[in-house]
């Protein structure tokens, strides 16, 4: 599997300019000529986390709209988040669009309430696993990552977990150990993407790194840091060979989560 991680420096509220700015990855990705399959961009990529509901789009708005098009036009999966307004209230949307237009949704379970994001979004209630290009991919979002039992590989059901986020500087510190943590325990692949630049509330570092079962990071094949744009290739062979050889999987505790 060929991923690009796109760490970009969101502008606050400014859907324009920030699809602007994916638009010019797009195009570089291209003409790269780099056969990525899977794109990702930050948590709330073009607008930053902000808690402003007037902002939400509905869904299938401008953002998923543009996903649409450019998941066509690279034949490659994208995969990000956007606040969104349904029927039902407002979520922190991943939608993780195929080249075909299928689009596939995970609401982000665990909210940011020491940010506020409780107090106007509603958390997800599945856990969602999708199927692209011969891989099982884990859906999550952000402050997902501190919560063990959410990610948890019961029965093997993923190969690779994704997480998009939107992590302050200040506590930036713990995302290299609890990424390897994820990804040791759940013996499979996880990549962590963090936006970069800052906005009214925070800085960032634009953390963007995959993580192998054994623990050790994966390096990437090609940045190409004017456009923030970090290349990625993660092959299954040796992670299947690792959980024939050592199935400590099979010992995992048995659990229900509650919603």
């Amino acid at each position: 599997m060929k991923l690009a991680l796109c760490n970009i420096p969101i502008i606050w509220e400014r859907l324009d300019l920030n699809l602007e700015y994916c638009e010019k990855v797009c195009d570089t990705l291209q003409n790269l000529d780099s056969g990525v399959e899977l794109i990702l961009f930050p948590e709330f990529f073009t607008y930053g986390f902000t808690v402003d509901s007037s902002l939400c789009e509905v869904d299938n708005g401008d953002t998923l709209s543009w996903m649409k098009m450019s998941s066509e036009r690279l034949n490659a999966a994208i995969y990000a988040s956007v606040p969104v307004k349904t029927e039902s209230g407002l979520f922190n949307r991943g939608y993780f669009v195929k080249p075909d237009g299928k689009v596939i949704n995970y609401d982000k379970r665990h909210l940011f309430s020491y940010g506020g994001e409780d107090k106007r979004f509603s958390p997800g209630e599945e856990r969602v696993v999708v199927n692209h290009n011969g891989w099982r991919i884990l859906l999550q979002i952000c402050y997902d990552l501190r919560f063990p039992v959410w990610s948890r590989n019961i029965n093997l059901d993923y190969d690779l977990a994704l997480n998009v986020a939107s992590w302050p500087s200040s506590r930036s510190s713990v995302i290299r150990n609890l990424v390897a943590a994820r990804a040791i325990e759940n013996q499979s692949f996880y990549a962590f993407l963090n936006r970069s630049g800052c906005d009214p509330l925070s800085d960032y570092s634009g953390e963007s790194f995959i993580y192998s079962w054994s623990g050790d990071i994966i390096e990437p094949v090609l940045q190409y840091s004017e456009l923030n744009i970090s290349l990625y290739e993660i092959k299954k062979e040796k992670l299947l060979s690792n959980r024939e050889s050592f199935p400590a999987w099979r010992d995992a505790d048995k659990f229900k989560i509650i919603k």
